[in-house]
């Protein structure tokens, strides 16, 4: 029994020793049969173990996942965008935003549509300058007497004139003249009485030359405004402005026949009112 014994364990060793000498002779495989095919190294690649090849295949993917991932990034902001203009839509963009013929609402926002929980107080028609006139219109003369307010500017042609954008300075300058010598001027007092939700007396103005001839070169957009919030529409016939020619006349547009510019008598000429905000 212990003779077999110990042949049966001589052949096992004689096995074992001839498997271990069979697997010292398998061929390394290549690094390029196993995937490993750039001779480069990369960011997130693998080395191959057997040389200096690698595979950039993981790379590869880390870059496409990134690459989607700021896609979804530039469209959820985009989405985004898209949600902060309708929010601005339903509520009212802020006053730096407005365009030629938004509404202008009381609480200075303004938007081209109704935003039917907001007071319209006027239609924008100076973005750069944040013009806007109001609603309402009225007729008055000019004076209710000849004189010549001594800072105020007298302009001698149409062309000067419409440089005049001075309207706040200019209704103030005639207020003061008016009430220190005990005149009326009932065109700058009307638009100085005027007032809206948000606004108070004192807070418009007479338009200068320059500021009316705007008004009526962006009137058909304006008079579309005027109309979806029921307010006044520019009407055909002379418009005052604040802007003087002399103690005799001052200057004012006309809203017809393309618009001239003119000058008529200060008093007993009775002429639309259209009140200006800067807001």
């Amino acid at each position: 029994m212990k003779q077999y014994l110990f042949l049966t364990s001589a052949l096992v060793v004689s096995g074992l020793l001839s498997g271990a000498a069979e697997a010292a002779c398998i061929q390394t495989p290549s690094c390029s049969s196993l995937g490993y095919t750039s001779s480069q190294s990369c960011n997130g690649g693998i080395k191959c173990p057997f040389g200096n090849a690698w595979n950039c295949t993981a790379s590869d993917l880390s870059n496409k996942i990134t690459e989607v991932t700021n896609k979804i990034t530039e469209i959820t902001n985009k989405i985004t965008t898209i949600e902060e203009k309708i929010v601005t839509i339903e509520n009212g963009a802020s006053s730096s935003n407005c365009q030629i013929g938004d509404i202008l609402y009381s609480d200075m926002s303004c938007n081209a549509v109704i935003v039917a929980s907001k007071k319209p107080i006027g239609v924008v028609f100076d973005r750069a300058n944040r013009l806007a006139m109001a609603l309402d219109t009225a007729q008055k003369a000019w004076s209710d007497s000849y004189f010549d307010v001594p800072l105020l500017s007298n302009y001698t042609s149409s062309s000067a004139v419409i440089e005049d954008w001075e309207g706040k300075r200019n209704t103030r300058l005639v207020l003061e003249y008016c009430k220190t010598n005990g005149k009326s001027c009932p065109a700058f007092e009307y638009v100085n009485s005027y007032k809206t939700d948000g606004t108070k007396a004192g807070d418009w103005y007479l338009p200068a030359a320059g500021e009316l001839n705007a008004i009526y070169g962006n009137k058909d957009v304006l008079n579309i405004a005027l109309g979806k919030i029921g307010g006044t529409k520019l009407l055909t016939g002379f418009y005052w402005s604040s802007s003087e020619d002399s103690n005799i006349n001052a200057w004012c547009q006309m809203f017809e026949y393309n618009g001239p510019i003119g000058h008529h008598p200060k008093v007993n000429y009775p002429s639309y009112i259209r009140p200006v905000l800067a807001f």
